[in-house]
């Protein structure tokens, strides 16, 4: 079993169609974590292949900003997946690829432009967490999201290392005197497996040890379930909810000010703090770079 820490990093759509066909599979391949199969050539067949078979969610991560005339836009106002800032002459409309392919309107790519400041920009972010936490920052319906999939993923494949991920809760953290990420994870599970028939044992292990043996039993457990010919979908049942995931979420400017009015500022109630640890800095983040 292998440990990972808590990250985050912004992704940013290069410019130009191909930015934007780069971006969406960029994302949407975190899914199956299937990056390997990346190639200078594979966006725009990636999409094409979304498009076709109508598994459209995914372009929603690749963002749309297009200037047009009043009555062209029209549609794009009333559109709530869109955002439109009319000026005198103009409409400067923020939106994605999945309105443009679900509604029929992939014409409308010819109004294509580079970001202005008058619209409303979209930021993706890439999240590296416990599952426990990207429940937490799904609740954002508002935004658009992709995460790792525990379906279709098979932990007992080379590219995971044959092993399950956890990432590290802060208070796990707290317990140890030395750093544990990005390291194996050494505890012998068959000993603490021993001890648990003994009561005196057990009273003699700290919060560290509680923790290591249920993430190992799941371990232990998931690969047994595999080996006996359980289907990932299934045995995804015993992971437990410190598994590491990888989510991004890609959202207007005003959607993320809510997201860390409630995950790094808690205006709502105190935020957790795995989901703080990472939200307060993305926070900080966001406002170095001028995005709020």
């Amino acid at each position: 079993m292998r440990s990972l820490s808590p990250t985050y990093e912004i992704w940013y759509q290069e410019s130009g169609l191909n930015g934007l066909y780069k971006q969406i599979e960029r994302c949407g391949r975190v899914c199956y974590k299937s990056e390997g199969n990346r190639t200078e050539s594979s966006a725009k067949p990636f999409v094409e292949r979304m498009i076709k078979s109508q598994h459209t969610a995914m372009l929603e991560h690749g963002s749309v900003y297009m200037t047009m005339s009043h009555q062209q836009a029209e549609k794009y106002i009333l559109n709530k997946f869109s955002k439109c800032n009319c000026e005198a002459e103009q409409a400067f409309i923020t939106t994605n690829l999945r309105v443009l392919a679900e509604n029929g309107w992939m014409d409308d790519l010819a109004y294509m432009v580079e970001p202005t400041d008058k619209h409303e920009k979209r930021i993706t972010v890439h999240f590296t967490t416990q599952i426990s936490i990207t429940r937490e920052f799904n609740r954002h319906r508002a935004n658009s999201m992709a995460e790792q999939s525990t379906r279709y993923c098979n932990y007992t494949k080379d590219k995971f290392g044959s092993e399950i991920t956890v990432n590290t809760p802060h208070w796990v953290k707290q317990q140890v005197s030395d750093d544990i990420n990005n390291t194996l994870l050494s505890a012998d599970f068959k000993q603490l497996c021993s001890q648990v028939s003994s009561e005196e044992a057990i009273e003699n292990w700290t919060l560290l040890d509680s923790w290591l043996f249920a993430n190992l039993a799941s371990e232990f457990a998931y690969m047994n379930l595999i080996r006996l010919g359980c289907k990932p979908q299934d045995a995804r049942a015993v992971l437990p909810l410190d598994t590491n995931t990888e989510l991004i979420h890609t959202a207007f400017t005003s959607d993320w000010k809510h997201f860390f009015n409630l995950r790094a500022l808690g205006t709502t109630g105190a935020p957790h703090p795995d989901a703080q640890q990472l939200a307060q800095p993305l926070y900080e983040e966001f406002i170095k770079l001028g995005l709020i």
